[in-house]
């Protein structure tokens, strides 16, 4: 199957001065979006390829109402592009003021949705099906089993739907993982029930 979300990968940025200002201070916000275009970019190149390169829309805007006074959220939106395609992306993330680093980056590919198959007596309501929840489910189960893990990325085109009964669909696909910094990527496969009604992840599971 199919989705305009094809790519939900997590990056830990380190290294990276200390910055003692206020998160509000211009040349803060100036550095933190800096340091996440460059880590959207490395992300892209990392799950991509290396000859992946990244044009940014425009610099990146401050969340409002981050939970932590000393990190902030930002987003933004650019155009990836390789000798192959080109395709837009947005990305979110999250810069901590008092190390100067990125704690993470996610992105996610924008483009046209294909227009959704009309629904027949047996198969899921596309419509309120979000793969991007189910990988997002996914991904916090990952970082449950490997506190320190490093990047995350999803195989879209790995994505089967099936629905053994009204009430409950299932969403699988398969991913790699880098547990740390000090570990290998590795491969892993996810499972989500779903509520085919409201689109809401009934359940997840993982396995190597």
């Amino acid at each position: 199957m199919r989705s305009s979300f094809l790519l939900l990968a997590l990056s830990v940025v380190g290294g990276g001065s200390s910055l003692s200002f206020a998160a509000t201070e211009p040349s803060v916000l100036a550095a933190a979006a800096s340091a996440c275009q460059r880590a959207a970019e490395g992300t892209l190149r990392d799950t991509r390829g290396s000859t992946t390169t990244a044009n940014f829309n425009a610099a990146p805007v401050v969340v409002p109402g981050a939970a932590d006074a000393g990190e902030l959220t930002l987003r933004g939106a650019g155009q990836a592009r390789s000798p192959s395609a080109s395709r837009p992306f947005s990305y979110s993330c999250n810069f901590d003021t008092r190390s100067g680093t990125v704690a993470g980056v996610v992105l996610r590919d924008l483009g046209t949705p294909e227009p959704s198959a009309i629904t027949r007596p047996g198969e899921p309501d596309l419509s309120r099906i979000s793969p991007a929840a189910c990988e997002s489910a996914a991904a916090g189960a990952l970082k449950r089993r490997w506190p320190g893990v490093a990047g995350i990325s999803f195989n879209g085109e790995t994505r089967q739907l099936s629905q053994q009964a009204g009430d409950r669909a299932n969403l699988r696909g398969q991913g790699t993982a880098t547990p740390s910094v000090r570990d290998p990527a590795t491969h892993f496969s996810y499972d989500c029930d779903i509520d085919p009604r409201s689109g809401r992840i009934v359940a997840v599971r993982i396995a190597d």
